[in-house]
């Protein structure tokens, strides 16, 4: 071949291959391939926008609910408080506090600060001291605070409140065992740290029975704690 014509093929190659090689460079630019788009920077990647959710809120309105004329706190807990007695309690539900007062009994005094009301207590309990009334008082508040502390426990409230006060009127049933539920103001009763003398109310939580068969439970429990001479109903003659 002439060396002309050799220079000439030659020459045709080199441009062959350098438009191939062009060719190759725009196709794997425009079609990479999964592996190699790794290595892209975070901030190239679109990232979901952060949405503040009340947490709190949230959980408290999933807590409460309605039962008839009733609202429910099922998971609540006790807030030790040193204003509480043990039938007037603080309680947490969700981000909110407030403080419940028993419906139907009236628990022994735990101070001094309300003579009048201890001095009622004193003659229910067949004019036992005032002494032993704010000792079975104390006694029964950390009976309760370990009672709350320890076990489950549903508040139903018609948020009524106690006159001239911050308090709202509740009854309080205790898991005592799982799946048996007992109300907390017949359990004072039965142990001698409370009269059946409290507000009432009616109708009842679905939970509970009618106003007339829980006030018989109510005196059942009292005759068993005389009977059996538990809390200030041990500290007084018979």
């Amino acid at each position: 071949m002439p060396p002309r014509a050799a220079i000439s093929n030659f020459i045709m190659t080199v441009v062959i291959l350098f438009f191939m090689l062009m060719l190759g460079m725009l196709l794997k630019a425009r079609y990479r391939l999964p592996s190699e788009a790794k290595g892209e920077s975070e901030d190239s990647v679109p990232k979901a926008i952060p949405v503040a959710i009340p947490v709190e809120e949230t959980v408290y309105e999933t807590r409460a609910y309605k039962e008839g004329d009733w609202w429910v706190l099922p998971h609540p807990e006790l807030v030790v408080s040193r204003a509480s007695e043990p039938d007037t309690l603080r309680i947490r539900s969700g981000p909110k506090e407030d403080v419940f007062t028993l419906y139907f009994v009236d628990a022994a005094e735990t101070t001094w600060m309300r003579p009048r009301r201890l001095r009622d207590q004193a003659e229910f309990f067949r004019k036992a001291p005032d002494d032993l009334v704010i000792e079975a008082g104390t006694k029964a508040l950390g009976w309760v605070t370990d009672l709350l502390s320890k076990r489950p426990f549903t508040v139903y409230t018609k948020w009524g409140r106690v006159p001239e006060t911050e308090r709202y009127y509740a009854f309080i049933k205790v898991e005592v065992e799982p799946g048996k539920f007992e109300d907390l103001g017949e359990m004072l009763v039965r142990r001698g740290y409370a009269s059946p003398a409290g507000q009432q109310t009616r109708p009842m939580p679905e939970s509970l029975p009618p106003v007339e068969r829980y006030i018989a439970s109510l005196g059942k429990a009292m005759a068993q704690a005389k009977a059996e001479r538990t809390g200030l109903w041990h500290a007084v003659t018979p």
